[in-house]
């Protein structure tokens, strides 16, 4: 018997075809989750914001009670988009509950503490020991803040040679910033 190879035909559709253990392994990288988060409906990311610092299960009959009357189709959209991603277990015992995946949780939430930056190593001494000094950084800018604005008052009033290129030059007269 042939077999049937189904085709994603965007990112969503091949991250839900990935099996329960793929898709925790993807989810331990905070950028993924940072992904699928915005690949997401608006009201499913709604949900996953409103559910990322809880630690429990939400009842089904309390999330639609956060939906208007009319947005009850795509409250349907989004929780079926989440349990198919698998952003959402469901329970059925007494009643429907959900609750977010504890591996793209705490990614994610790690990936909103940190601001979203790359991890890196540390520089190496000789590198950092050649690196100016703010002080060195604010007196180099303070000296090129002045340079540029004797510039513009007029370059013959200037103490010290401008080292303007050409090509700021040709801004600064296209700006009718000098003549």
């Amino acid at each position: 018997m042939p077999q049937v190879k189904i085709i994603a035909k965007n990112f969503m559709d091949m991250v839900a075809s990935l099996t329960a253990r793929d898709l925790n392994k993807l989810y331990e990288n905070p950028f993924i989750c940072e992904a699928i988060l915005r690949s997401l409906p608006p009201l499913a990311k709604k949900y996953v914001f409103q559910m990322l610092y809880i630690d429990g299960a939400i009842p089904a009959k309390t999330m639609e009670e956060w939906v208007l009357p009319d947005g009850f189709t795509k409250h349907k959209v989004a929780i079926d988009r989440l349990v198919q991603l698998r952003l959402f277990s469901e329970e059925k015992k007494k009643e429907t509950t959900y609750r977010l995946n504890s591996t793209f949780q705490s990614n994610l939430q790690k990936h909103l503490i940190n601001g979203g930056a790359l991890p890196r190593e540390p520089m190496p001494s000789g590198i950092t020991a050649r690196l100016p000094t703010l002080e060195d950084l604010e007196a180099y800018a303070i000296g090129q803040w002045e340079c540029f604005l004797l510039q513009l008052i007029s370059s013959a009033q200037a103490e010290r040679p401008t080292n303007f290129s050409s090509s700021m030059m040709k801004v600064f007269q296209r700006g009718l910033l000098i003549q």
